[in-house]
């Protein structure tokens, strides 16, 4: 994608080696930190953005708040923000998170090889997430976004329609459960402009098959004149 275009790839606050000192984690906090990393790079619209999974509802917020910014959105597997609607949460992903939280206390995960996030990076990126796999704050973060899931969802609910004209693409994984395919059909409606491409992939699809990413994101550079993803 750096060749057609200036490209920042960033991590969440306690991911990576990112760091935060934000005590809330909502989509709008991350709209916010994302917004100021932009301004002190010193990366001038319009964007690309590009957001995969949670990362989905931080792009659609940002899309809604700061529209004249945006020529292009592409969504990785992204979730709806029904997916955390009263009754649909995930108790065990909630009890894992949770889990993960207390435990990093002690270094367990790291003894049981539980990392937090990704699970692999292609070839030889793959001994890095040795590292920011096992950080305590990634489980702290992740445990604390989970808290905090339902305020995010609402900030979407309450936001602003997207512009009917934004080019959309939405990368859906081969998740066969049905409320999950039914939020996918519901973010292939975002626009009048979206494309909805259904792969045979699974949630990580930038992992597992990056052409189909950097071709969608190409074929929304061409879209307009954006440059920067």
């Amino acid at each position: 994608v750096s060749k057609s275009a200036k490209v920042l790839s960033c991590d969440r606050g306690n991911y990576g080696w990112s760091k935060t000192r934000r005590q809330a984690v909502t989509a709008l906090d991350y709209v916010e930190e994302l917004k100021e990393l932009l301004e002190k790079v010193d990366l001038q619209p319009p964007y690309v953005l590009v957001g995969h999974s949670f990362g989905g509802l931080i792009m659609r917020l940002y899309a809604s708040l700061y529209p004249e910014q945006v020529k292009g959105l592409l969504l990785v597997d992204a979730v709806h923000e029904n997916q955390y609607a009263p009754g649909n949460q995930n108790r065990g992903f909630k009890w894992l998170v949770t889990f993960g939280y207390v435990t990093s206390l002690m270094g367990l995960p790291r003894i049981l090889k539980q990392k937090a996030g990704r699970k692999f990076l292609r070839g030889e990126k793959n001994h890095y997430l040795n590292y920011t796999g096992y950080t305590m704050g990634a489980y702290q973060t992740i445990y604390q976004e989970y808290m905090d899931i339902a305020i995010s969802a609402d900030q979407l609910k309450n936001a602003k329609p997207l512009l009917n004209d934004l080019p959309v693409t939405v990368l859906s994984s081969n998740n066969p459960e049905e409320r999950w395919v039914q939020q996918q059909l519901l973010l292939s409606k975002l626009t009048a402009r979206t494309e909805h491409i259904q792969t045979d992939k699974g949630h990580s699809i930038h992992l597992e098959d990056p052409f189909v990413v950097t071709n969608a994101i190409i074929k929304l550079l061409n879209t307009g004149e954006s440059r920067n993803v």
